[in-house]
C-alpha cells in the first residue's frame, strides 16, 4: 500500500497512483515550495543554468519549470524505469529537450560541480540513507550553486497537513478522511527537521540550512554552495 514502508521502492501501481492523482497536485506544493525557498528569484534570472531534479517521478515538476524558464537545461533522475519512460514521454510530446534517467539519489551518475542547481521535492524521505543522499547532491553541486530540497516531517501538526491539502488543491470533499491518513502514514513516520539539522552539520553545510517550511507539515533544506 502507498507509503506502507517510506524507504522500500514503489510498487508499478504505487508510481501510477502518484504520476496520475497525485503528480498535478503536488505542482502548487512545488511552487509554494519554490517561493518560499527563495529559488524562484534565482530561476527568473536570464542565465543558462543546469539543473537536476532529484526523485523526478513521471517529470512534471522539471516540464513545468521549463515551461516557465525556457533559459534552464534541466535533469531528472529517479528509481522507477516507469516513471522516467512517462517524463521522456511527456516532454517529448511537449517538444521539450529534458534529459531523464534512471537513478539512485544514493549514488548520482553525474561528475562533480555539475550543476548550477540541485532540487527535490517528496522524496528524501523514501532515501534509506539520507546522509548519503545530501552527500551526493552537495558533491555534484557546483561552487555558487544552490540547493534545495523539502519533504515531509515527523515534527507535522495535523493543521498543517490540513494546510498542506488546501495548498495543493485536493478536493474538499475527502480533506478530513485524507489528511487524517496523509499524517499516520507520510508524516509521522517521515524525519524530524533536527535530523536534517544534523546532516547539515555532519556535512558542515552552513548554519541555518535546515528548517520548518513555514505553515507546512515539511522540512526545507535550502543553501548555496561556498
Amino acid at each position: 500500500m502507498l507509503f506502507n514502508n517510506l524507504t522500500q521502492r514503489y510498487s508499478s501501481l504505487e508510481t501510477w497512483i502518484h504520476d496520475y492523482i497525485i503528480a498535478d497536485r503536488a505542482l502548487n506544493l512545488h511552487a509554494y515550495i519554490i517561493e518560499h525557498g527563495k529559488l524562484k528569484e534565482v530561476l527568473v534570472e536570464q542565465k543558462e543554468r543546469r539543473l537536476l531534479d532529484v526523485g523526478c517521478g513521471g517529470g512534471q515538476s522539471a516540464i513545468r519549470l521549463k515551461e516557465k524558464y525556457p533559459h534552464l537545461q534541466l535533469v531528472g533522475i529517479d528509481l522507477s524505469p516507469d516513471q522516467i519512460a512517462r517524463a521522456r514521454h511527456r516532454a517529448q510530446t511537449r517538444g521539450y529537450e529534458l534529459q531523464f534517467e534512471v537513478a539512485d539519489a544514493q549514488s548520482l551518475p553525474f561528475p562533480d560541480a555539475s550543476f548550477d542547481v540541485v532540487y527535490s521535492f517528496g522524496s528524501a524521505k523514501h532515501w534509506p540513507d539520507p546522509l548519503k543522499g545530501f552527500s551526493e547532491c552537495w558533491r555534484v553541486l557546483k561552487s555558487g550553486g544552490e540547493l534545495l530540497v523539502a519533504d515531509a516531517t515527523s515534527d507535522a501538526t495535523i493543521e498543517q497537513v490540513k494546510n498542506f491539502y488546501e495548498i495543493a488543491h485536493f478536493p474538499r470533499l475527502f480533506q478530513k478522511p485524507v489528511a487524517a491518513m496523509l499524517y499516520k502514514r507520510m508524516f509521522r513516520p517521515s524525519r524530524s527537521v533536527e535530523f536534517y539539522n544534523q546532516i547539515a552539520t555532519q556535512l558542515q553545510m552552513p548554519s541555518g540550512t535546515a528548517s520548518h517550511l513555514p505553515s507546512m507539515p515539511a522540512f526545507l533544506f535550502r543553501t548555496q554552495k561556498p
